[in-house]
């Protein structure tokens, strides 16, 4: 069996810090980092997508996380083909493009290739002192839902390797269409090719989203990330980020998962599991309760704080939303 890590998508997300899951002394980002640390081996970075950090900010994840703790980094939206905003692009690119326009939000198709590649090398830069003490995971493209695998993003997949040396790439499809016919065969022969992972998902059945299936891609292990299945918030425009993930999954539909994790554990060399539900203390709970379900060690704070016994009917699983 490969080595199993369960964890959640944000230890700063600021629902989870006002939950109370947190203890009262943990009021600073250390300390509620060191406490996460205490109760799970394994973590997402969520603020990478938003804005490249300093370095100084990846030592300090490392000085307050216990040796063989993972962070698992999600890449900077300018390479997944989002937008950016522009007062987090870093100032010496910006001053490169200002004969672009003003514009607030900032596409790929804004910078020259040169300087493309000096924003991904300050990105690299930003999380090697993970890669130097051994507490990289793996790095995560999540790319638009509109957009649909093509000639072109096969290319660019190539080209992510390239730049990306021996660093570990999951792969998530946001759209269900990534999957189908000629297309999804090409998707995940490219991954396989490329030694990158496809993340699997758990997420509200609708007619674009991804279904649950689980294909192997890459030898170091696979991914999966479980966003909740709050359909009327998914299907609702312009529902912020909070509200999709507000869902609490029930023991009821997180045991068949605990098959399947065992299943895909049996066949790789490691394997992450995620709780993306980032609403309140959802995703803690959740992933307690995975933890305990696969057999790994659960802190007994937690079982004392009720994070492993409790019943859906604590919080109805699609909330009411507005019209």
């Amino acid at each position: 069996m490969g080595i199993l890590r369960v964890g959640c998508c944000s230890w700063t997300d600021p629902g989870l810090v006002k939950s109370g899951w947190y203890p009262a002394e943990a009021r600073s980002a250390e300390k509620r980092l060191r406490f996460y640390a205490s109760r799970f081996d394994t973590v997402e970075v969520d603020s990478t997508y938003y804005a490249i950090p300093e370095e100084t900010a990846a030592w300090k994840w490392d000085a307050r996380t216990q040796k063989g703790f993972l962070f698992n980094v999600k890449v900077y939206g300018l390479f997944t083909l989002h937008t950016v905003d522009r007062r987090h692009v870093p100032p010496w690119a910006l001053s490169e493009i200002r004969m672009h326009g003003k514009s607030d939000r900032l596409t790929l198709r804004d910078f020259p290739r040169s300087l493309l590649l000096e924003i991904w090398e300050k990105f690299r830069r930003s999380i090697a002192p993970l890669e130097a003490t051994g507490k990289m995971g793996y790095l995560l493209f999540q790319f638009p839902p509109g957009i649909e695998f093509s000639r072109v993003l096969e290319k660019y997949l190539h080209r992510v390797r390239e730049v990306s040396g021996p660093l570990r790439i999951a792969v998530e499809a946001r759209n269900g269409k990534w999957l189908e016919g000629s297309s999804g065969e090409r998707f995940l022969g490219t991954l396989r090719d490329l030694n990158m992972a496809y993340v699997a998902v758990d997420e509200p059945s609708l007619s674009w989203t991804v279904p649950p299936k689980w294909p192997i891609t890459a030898s170091w292990g696979s991914v999966i990330r479980f966003h909740g299945r709050n359909a009327a918030a998914w299907e609702k425009r312009g529902a912020g980020v909070s509200e999709k993930f507000r869902y609490l999954y029930s023991p009821e539909e997180l045991r068949p998962w605990k098959n399947r994790v065992l299943e895909i554990s049996a066949r790789v060399e490691r394997l992450f599991v995620m709780f993306n539900n980032c609403y309140g203390d959802y995703a803690v709970r959740n992933a307690t309760w995975m933890k305990k379900a696969l057999g790994l060690s659960v802190q007994d704070a937690e079982a004392s704080q009720g994070l492993l016994d409790y019943s859906i009917a604590e919080e109805p699983r699609i909330p009411k939303t507005e019209e």
